[in-house]
């Protein structure tokens, strides 16, 4: 067993300085083309920062706040890809004036890595406020459309509810272990399994809501639809991609074959999402709302993964959220393609107008039904693997179940591409620089599923540190150190 590393990414402190190079800029004159150069250059830096040692003092002062390990690295790379995907679809699309949409992504990264390597609960939780609130202003940023309001309150009262639910566990979570470290409590604490019980299902209530996990996804397909097509993606990507890291880090130590309390209502919430999520989008005529039903059906799945601990648990979550990130932000770009295009209907003959992006899209919604070739298939299968492994066969037939509900409303977009152009229908078009990414995405999501080789390989890695991230270790004992299991 090796021991976990410390330090601070230094990615983080590129983020925060390109968010004040951003605000200078914005001080000094607005330009959306300046502004969206320096969240790209910021987002790439950051990006091949990955590679670098992490940063450490005399004493290592932070060292107990961030794990710079493996889990990080690649989570942060997903996060910094999904969120420059993002920057490139707002494009002439954030609003008059922009420069703060783009500071606001980038805001909202910056919170999603804090989350994603934490090893402290105030760390965690001021990440994922630094997200909420970036993402409050980036629902709300189109003042001209009155869903937009609409869409921020619901999203402002909900976030506020689970942040405090969350908040609570986390103080629970603390009395009972007189730790600040971001680790689900024993439940053999010296008062009894009440406590640690208590603090867990608490912390999982707000992880959930801010999930849109079944039973707490009612307000993700009203919030998607309010949403600019790039903060939808926003949404649907990298926030979940950051939360799922962090639930995956707190249960880290613990043993969720064991059929107590948590892993049962993993279990539960992990059939109810993947029911729920694809039951919501089949009978949704509005793309971006179908997407969100889907979005909460693929948190069942990676839930599934989470409760599958062994050899391919966490690498078969890893290679899924690189799947899911790379479908569902090239859904949301060919969306963005079809100048915001969210109606199922307007989508009609989009196969005869606009061959190329209609081939896009339907090459992202395959992958996110499972078909092959597409880098879904493998995705899911791997995860099968993992449940076969551990045994989940519950689960198993639940995601089998749910997939084939799944296939009709993807297959349906897919058909509507295909009929014949409506006599009312109106043009389409999308920047030059979103159709060089809804090509990029659509050729990794091909070739990785025809090639998944090297994935499969950078996933496995995860389960050992990165050499490059090499620094000050933590206790030996960390609950941390079941990420580096063999």
């Amino acid at each position: 067993m090796t021991a976990p590393l410390s330090g601070l990414p230094p990615s983080l402190p590129i983020l925060g300085g390109g968010i004040a190079l951003l605000m200078l800029s914005i001080a000094w004159r607005r330009s959306e083309a300046r502004a969206i150069v320096i969240a790209l250059a910021t987002l790439l830096l950051a990006f091949a920062s990955l590679w670098s040692p992490a940063l450490a003092w005399p004493g290592d002062p932070i060292g107990i706040l961030f794990v710079p390990d493996g889990w990080f690295a690649y989570i942060a790379g997903l996060i910094l890809l999904s969120s420059a995907a993002c920057v490139i679809m707002a494009w002439r699309e954030a609003g008059t004036p922009a420069d703060e949409f783009y500071l606001l992504l980038l805001l909202g990264t910056l919170g999603a890595l804090v989350m994603a390597g934490s090893a402290d609960m105030v760390i965690f939780f001021l990440g994922l406020e630094t997200l909420s609130l970036s993402l409050l202003g980036l629902i709300a940023y189109h003042r001209s459309q009155p869903t937009a309001d609409e869409a921020a309150i619901k999203y402002l009262i909900l976030a506020g509810l689970s942040s405090a639910i969350l908040l609570f566990g986390l103080a629970l979570s603390y009395a009972e272990s007189g730790s600040l470290r971001f680790v689900a409590p024993s439940l053999a604490g010296p008062d009894g399994p009440a406590l640690p019980l208590a603090a867990t299902a608490l912390v999982l209530t707000g992880l959930f809501f801010k999930l849109s996990a079944v039973p707490f996804h009612t307000w993700l397909p009203d919030v998607m639809e309010g949403a600019p097509v790039p903060v939808a993606s926003f949404i649907a990507v990298t926030s979940k991609i950051a939360l799922f890291a962090a639930l995956a880090r707190y249960f880290a130590g613990a043993d969720l074959l064991r059929p107590d309390a948590a892993g049962m209502e993993l279990a539960i919430v992990a059939v109810l999402s993947m029911f729920g999520g694809n039951l919501l989008a089949l009978g949704q005529t509005n793309l971006k709302r179908l997407l969100a039903g889907s979005s909460i059906a693929h948190v069942g799945y990676l839930l599934l993964a989470l409760l599958s601990p062994g050899p391919f648990g966490l690498a078969s979550a890893a290679f899924y959220l690189a799947a899911y990130a790379a479908a569902t932000s090239g859904a949301f770009a060919a969306m963005r393609g079809a100048s915001g295009l969210s109606d199922i209907a307007g989508w009609r003959g989009m196969f005869r107008r606009r061959p190329a992006l209609a081939l896009a899209m339907a090459v992202m919604l395959i992958s996110l039904a499972g078909i092959p070739p597409a880098i879904g298939f493998f995705a899911k299968t791997y995860i099968v693997i993992a449940g076969v492994s551990a045994r989940r066969v519950v689960l198993l037939v639940a995601l089998v179940a749910s997939s084939i509900i799944g296939l009709y409303y993807y297959l349906n977009v897919v058909r509507a591409m295909m009929e014949p152009v409506p006599e009312d229908h109106r043009a389409v078009r999308g920047t030059q620089a979103n159709t060089v990414l809804i090509t990029a995405l659509a050729i990794v999501t091909l070739l990785a599923g025809l090639f998944p080789e090297m994935l499969v390989r950078q996933t496995r890695a995860l389960l050992q540190p990165l050499p490059v991230l090499r620094a000050a270790s933590l206790s030996p004992t960390a609950p941390h150190d079941i990420l580096y299991k063999e």
